[in-house]
């Protein structure tokens, strides 16, 4: 290829991505070909490139890729590079990077826009940043990546984050610009994506990222609802009805999306997708949210659910109600950590049990109440006719489960009864809470079953505590005399006292766990509390810790205090990350018991009280509440309250007498987590925070 300048691609598509979530739709046709109100979005993003000025288009490709080679277009021109071997988009684009413009564009080929590419590409060039993002803003960004901007610059990313990981109510729309340059950091015959290695790399490098946030609209056609909404928006909420399609005169057909070459009878369809070559009989019913496949048969008296989806070739016969969602597809409803399970529904533990049995082995974990127990068997039986095992556990609180997952080897389910509602924690074989990934992923999964069962173990109590002593001997902690409350909370570390030799008696401290065991706190004999973040900051300093990984709501103030110790501080998220992994590993920041252990053998150590250990710290408080809010606006207060104050680890409100953390919760609330110097100055700049997000749900941007 020429070299010179002016013949270098100003501009590149990516259209070598499966668009599996499109199935069966995109069984035939590669995404970017699916029609848009008649014409293929392929041709709509080439169209919209020559509008603005970017002439000389490269196309990757990989999925079907004749289908798009095969287009012609006059305008400008084009060149197909097919990918033989996925490399992620950053990575194919890599691969062109002697032939391109400095300042290249890119967009997906899933994505639909009316967005001025030109005045966008004129405000990159004005930022002189090294790379730009095109956002947008979004009530959800769940399903995105949620972006982090202060004064024109990206300066956090956070790839499909759950509530709690959002940043902002900005997500990345898969539209770039690209400098030349930054394309020497993708290592060659590397699977390597923009958004998740590139970006991040970027600014852990010291690169400049610009967010550049356009007047329009915007799709990701990458799902039945953003492909059926968008084709709605571009013709005006009128049916498409494809080429070479028959319909009936007759037919009642409202907001439907119709390919080329079906045929439909007298029927009534309304808000719903029909793919090419499909036949409709008469007097069928299909209504919203129905996917008809290519090429299948619905024949006379049919009528679907809602959502139903016919798989390509399929044939329905008439006179019959079906329902052909892929079952059990469980609505599972989050609440940050937990899932909160549907006690009205018979089958759901059965059903749940399935899914989890999808990959592998689980253990079923109940908190050991008569409520409990019965669910962790009907999840076991679920487990079981997925041809894999299930080992039922019983007594214990989560901390407890988190072991035995880790010790085991094996996934898994928690179940308590909370507040008059069964809650579900899933734990990963390392201990660690479920991922984001991972819950999206469960949430998406289809049951499996097995002509062969599965066994099912009821593992003994006894045998998980010896288990659990091995590993709290192991740690080389243990004093030789403790005091612990008396409650249901404590009950498990009483019986590891006691079997590890511990002397309980009546001094102070007293030590307490929180009711789920992952935390503890002391009560000092003149009544002060040394609660959980000191007892861990204590902890870490005279234990001569190097380094730690704590979850990213932890206070500023414990980072600052461990660093100040030379102690090195890592944070993971909700999502998957190597911060995460490693953070598995170690179990005082997640288990009450040990935490309390490690604090009396270290005041027996040192030979002073745990009292006189924790003055040595800076005082500080930290009060935690939750809030209740409209949920539409939450991650719009969250962008605000960032773009306010800056680049850092959380949203919030900075006040002279301490700081207020901000995260928002999957249940339509704000957690509150405010530290000060002491604990009625950090109740009262929690209660101003309370007054400063009632203003902000009241303003508008």
């Amino acid at each position: 290829m020429n070299d010179r300048k002016s013949e270098n691609f100003d501009s590149v598509i990516l259209a070598g991505g499966f668009g599996k979530r499109l199935s069966p739709l995109t069984d035939t046709i590669p995404k970017p070909m699916l029609p848009i109100a008649g014409q293929s979005a392929f041709i709509r993003n080439l169209k919209m490139l020559r509008r603005f000025g970017f002439d000389r288009t490269a196309v990757t490709t990989m999925y079907l890729p004749e289908q798009i080679e095969s287009v012609k277009f006059e305008q400008g021109y084009i060149k197909y590079f097919r990918e033989e071997t996925p490399l992620g988009s950053a990575g194919a684009v890599s691969k062109l990077k002697n032939d391109i413009d400095d300042c290249l564009l890119v967009i997906s080929g899933d994505c639909i826009c009316d967005y001025d590419l030109k005045s966008a590409k004129e405000e990159f060039l004005k930022s002189k940043c090294d790379a730009g993002m095109v956002l947008c803003r979004t009530k959800d960004s769940g399903e995105f990546g949620s972006v982090c901007v202060h004064n024109g610059k990206i300066t956090g990313f956070c790839e499909k984050p759950s509530v709690r990981d959002t940043l902002s109510d900005l997500i990345n729309t898969g539209i770039y610009f690209i400098r030349k340059k930054v394309l020497d950091l993708i290592p060659e015959n590397t699977v390597f994506d923009f958004a998740k290695d590139l970006f991040p790399l970027l600014l852990q490098k010291g690169y400049s990222i610009a967010g550049i946030e356009p007047q329009g609209m915007w799709f990701d056609i990458g799902s039945f609802s953003e492909y059926h909404r968008c084709n709605m928006w571009i013709n005006n909420a009128e049916n498409c009805i494809g080429k070479h399609t028959s319909i009936h005169p007759n037919a009642r057909i409202e907001y439907c999306v119709i390919f080329d070459n079906c045929t439909v009878g007298n029927s009534a369809l309304r808000g719903c997708i029909v793919g090419e070559g499909a036949v409709i009989g008469n007097d069928c019913i299909i209504p919203p949210g129905c996917v008809i496949g290519p090429n299948a048969e619905l024949r006379d008296g049919s009528s679907l659910s809602p959502g139903c989806i016919v798989g390509t070739g399929n044939t329905v016969t008439g006179e019959a109600f079906v329902d052909m969602f892929p079952r059990p597809k469980q609505n599972l409803i989050l609440d940050d950590d937990s899932i909160i399970a549907d006690d009205s529904d018979d089958g759901y533990y059965v059903r749940l049990g399935r899914i989890l049995g999808s990959n592998g082995s689980i253990i079923a974990f109940a908190e050991g109440s008569d409520t409990t127990l019965p669910k962790a068997c009907e999840i076991a039986c679920g487990v079981s006719e997925t041809g894999n095992s299930c080992t039922v556990i019983s007594g214990g609180n989560a901390s407890v489960a988190s072991f035995a997952a880790m010790e085991y080897g094996q996934k898994c389910a928690f179940i308590e009864y909370v507040d008059g509602r069964t809650e579900i924690r899933l734990f990963s074989s390392d201990g660690m809470p479920f991922s984001r990934e991972e819950l999206r992923k469960l949430s998406g999964m289809n049951a499996s079953e097995s002509k062969k069962a599965g066994s099912v173990y009821l593992l003994p109590h006894g045998a998980l505590v010896k288990r659990y002593l091995l590993m709290l001997k192991a740690s080389r902690k243990i004093p030789k005399r403790i005091n612990i409350a008396e409650g249901k909370e404590n009950a498990f570390f009483r019986e590891c006292a006691e079997e590890l030799g511990i002397t309980i008696d009546g001094h102070a401290p007293i030590f307490n766990l929180t009711d789920n065991g992952e935390r503890a706190f002391a009560v000092l004999e003149d009544g002060r509390e040394i609660p959980y973040w000191q007892l861990l900051t204590l902890c870490c300093i005279e234990g001569r810790k190097r380094g730690i990984i704590l979850p990213r709501d932890t206070p500023n103030t414990v980072e600052r205090i461990l660093k100040r110790h030379s102690i090195d501080v890592a944070f993971y998220s909700d999502s998957d990350s190597e911060e995460r992994r490693l953070a598995g590993s170690d179990r005082l920041p997640r288990d009450g018991i040990i935490l309390a252990l490690t604090s009396a053998w270290i005041a027996e150590q040192v030979g002073l009280s745990l009292g006189e250990i924790a003055d040595k710290l800076p005082p500080f408080s930290v009060s935690t509440r939750n809030v209740f809010t409209d949920r539409d606006k939450m991650t719009s207060i969250i962008a605000r309250l960032r773009e306010e104050n800056g680049n850092g680890r959380s949203a919030g409100f900075d006040f002279g007498e301490g700081r207020v953390s901000v995260f928002a919760c999957a249940s339509g609330r704000f957690r509150l987590v405010a530290e000060a110097v002491d604990s009625e100055t950090a109740e009262e700049i929690s209660l101003r925070a309370i007054d400063m997000l009632e203003k902000r749900k009241n303003e508008k941007k």
